[in-house]
């Protein structure tokens, strides 16, 4: 289903691969890319992890990490080395119905209609990368529940973050969730904004909860309702919040 023909694939495939090189790391497309049934799948991987895949494919056994995880579970010894690492950014032509269509990506998530259709790959890439630069950053140095302050790595993160949505939507709004003293009050009452555009001023560690590409009337509701709200503190509206955001392509930031 490439149509190797159509310049549109040709300039998405070719964009996706200037991306990648650009941030240094590797695309990959499987044996069944643009073959029937399949809407041009590209894998984008680090350096490392296409590396160990790479061995992976050399050994006599393989499992994916879902496979083998499944296969631990029940007391099977996998090694690391005959299990395969995930892509961390996955594109495909495919619209909001899930259907093969060039003009859009990941389930109509991108819009590659439009003059931005680069900006658009490119913010999605960068997002995803740095998400997983966090997760890596994370790992190496305690997992969630080391002690961390002033950790300029995943706050220097979540500013790539935010300029990624920036990017990839054309706008970008930081939100807060918590509100004190005359700001509450405002909050509340509605005589005060939830958000603040972000139109590359400078991020400060802590300027915000959420970043989000559209000033969403949901959230902004669920935040008001948060601050009204008497002890106990109705737990299930950060919830609503949180999940909100990553519904709509946003994304909730941790900072040091």
């Amino acid at each position: 289903m490439c149509f190797e023909n159509d310049t549109r694939y040709v300039r998405q495939q070719s964009a996706i691969d200037d991306i990648a090189g650009k941030l240094g790391v590797v695309s990959y497309r499987p044996s069944y890319h643009g073959e029937k049934g399949d809407a041009n799948t590209v894998l984008l991987y680090t350096v490392e992890d296409a590396e160990h895949n790479f061995q992976v494919d050399r050994q006599p056994f393989s499992y994916t990490r879902g496979e083998a995880d499944d296969r631990r579970k029940f007391g099977q010894a996998i090694p690391d080395e005959l299990v395969y690492r995930d892509h961390f950014w996955c594109f495909q032509n495919i619209d909001v119905n899930g259907r093969f269509d060039m003009s859009w990506g990941n389930f109509g998530k991108l819009d590659l209609r439009g003059n931005r259709w680069r900006e658009v790959l490119e913010g999605s890439i960068q997002a995803a990368y740095a998400k997983k630069q966090e997760a890596l950053h994370i790992l190496r140095t305690g997992r969630w529940q080391a002690l961390r302050e002033a950790d300029e790595t995943s706050n220097g993160l979540n500013r790539s973050i935010i300029k990624a949505i920036k990017l990839q939507y054309g706008k970008a709004f930081l939100g807060k969730i918590n509100f004190y003293g005359e700001k509450r009050q405002k909050v509340i009452s509605g005589k005060a904004a939830v958000y603040e555009e972000y139109t590359g001023q400078k991020l400060c560690n802590f300027c915000c909860d959420f970043v989000v590409p559209a000033a969403d009337a949901e959230i902004e509701k669920r935040i008001r309702q948060w601050a009204a709200a008497e002890l106990p503190l109705p737990a299930k509206l950060i919830d609503q919040i949180t999940s909100r955001v990553d519904a709509i392509g946003g994304d909730n930031l941790i900072w040091f």
